[in-house]
């Protein structure tokens, strides 16, 4: 006999998607979580695989930046996009983004 509640609190726009996808499936967002936590039971722990995102070492990120011109001398603007990164003030992925944008242009 089913007598336990669960409160759990997500986005709106998961709990939609989740609603939507279930229901072509055809079963509730009860039954999925209860095949979820009969999973966790059978397999004694979470049914698929968790891995910790690498990050990338700032000297490693650096070098990607640095390579992304093609090993040749770093265009002025480039070097800019670097020195903000360094300095932490954009991350790594506006500096890919920016650098890209130069690089295209020589």
């Amino acid at each position: 006999m089913k007598n336990e509640v669960i409160h759990a609190r997500i986005s709106e726009d998961i709990k939609k998607e989740c609603e939507s996808i279930l229901s072509n499936i055809g079963i509730s967002m009860s039954q999925a979580i209860d095949l979820y936590l009969r999973q966790i039971v059978l397999k004694r722990g979470i049914p698929f695989e968790l891995n910790e995102i690498e990050k990338e070492t700032p000297t490693e990120e650096l070098a990607y930046i640095i390579n992304s011109v093609d090993g040749g001398e770093v265009p002025k603007e480039a070097k800019k996009i670097i020195h903000l990164y360094t300095k932490g003030d954009i991350d790594l992925e506006t500096a890919k983004f920016a650098i890209g944008r130069i690089v295209a242009r020589w």
